[in-house]
Formats: C-alpha cells, sequence, structure tokens
C-alpha cells in the first residue's frame, strides 16, 4: 500500500495502477472476448453457457465496480500545534476525529490470534476514552511500527 509521509501529515492510499478509464477499457475488451467465446458456443448447440457466460460478465463488472468504488479511500493523519486530526475515506463515506495533541496516544495494539494464525496489528490513536484505528486497510504489517514510530515522534516534537 501507498504510505506518504510529509512533515506534519501521513497519508496511506491504495495503490491504484489501474485508470479508470483503463478499467473501462479492459472491461469492454474482457466483456467482448467472453460474448464472442459464447456465442460461438452456442452457435455450435451449446446454447446451456449462455446463463453462465452473463453470470461471468456481472461478476466482472461487479469487480470493477467494486474497484471504482474504493479508489480514492485514504487514511490521514495531520498534526499541528493543538491538534491530531484522523481523517477517513471509504467509499464516499469521509469521517474526521480530532484529538487534543498534548492528551493524544498512539498504540501498536496486536489481536489475538485465531485458529493458530498470524494475529494482525492495528494503529489505535487515542484520548480521554475516544480510539480510532489508522491505516487498517491501507497499511501492511511492515509498515506499521515505522508509522507508530513517526507518529509518537512528530506528536512529541510538533512546534
Amino acid at each position: 500500500m501507498a504510505v506518504q509521509i510529509l512533515n506534519n501529515k501521513i497519508i496511506a492510499k491504495p495503490n491504484n495502477s489501474l485508470t479508470t478509464e483503463d478499467g473501462l477499457k479492459l472491461l469492454i475488451v474482457m466483456l467482448l472476448v467472453v460474448l464472442l467465446i459464447t456465442l460461438s458456443f452456442a452457435s455450435r448447440g451449446a446454447w446451456l453457457v449462455l446463463p453462465f457466460a452473463g453470470l461471468e460478465l456481472m461478476a466482472f463488472c461487479y469487480a470493477f465496480y467494486s474497484i471504482y468504488t474504493h479508489a480514492n479511500d485514504f487514511e490521514s493523519v495531520t498534526i499541528d500545534a493543538e491538534n491530531v486530526r484522523v481523517e477517513q475515506r471509504i467509499k464516499n463515506k469521509v469521517t474526521s476525529t480530532v484529538f487534543k495533541r498534548y492528551w493524544a496516544q498512539v498504540n501498536l495494539k496486536q489481536d489475538q490470534p485465531v485458529n493458530g494464525l498470524f494475529a494482525k496489528s492495528k494503529i489505535m490513536i487515542s484520548s480521554h476514552g475516544e480510539e480510532v484505528e489508522f491505516g487498517g486497510r491501507l497499511v501492511t504489517e511492515a509498515q506499521r511500527q515505522k508509522i507508530v514510530q513517526e507518529l509518537k515522534q512528530k506528536i512529541k516534537n510538533i512546534t
């Protein structure tokens, strides 16, 4: 995932290597290929492939729709002289939580392993009983430790 560490801001975004226009072109090419193959089989008497091809095309469309709706997702932490602001955009919903910098704490919490699988860690920013997770699905496990150190340093040393 793409994480940008700026002066007093950390931004986490998903990697989007496929633009909307390129995604639409790819989807059209895939639809044409599936349609060509399906019509070829249907013309030879295997008409039962038509409903399954329709399901396949709907699955492709849904996958690309899902990618498109999450293309602009982000999470950011902005630190200024008095506040720590955590903003999150998931689909079209934007939330913002503000903590007083002096009281804000950053912790790396470890989940309990389930069925012997790896435990996932979470970056939690909290103050006065309120807690917000940062980078839950946009930050890799390898990046979490570095981000926690950066956030603690920036909250402590802001001027």
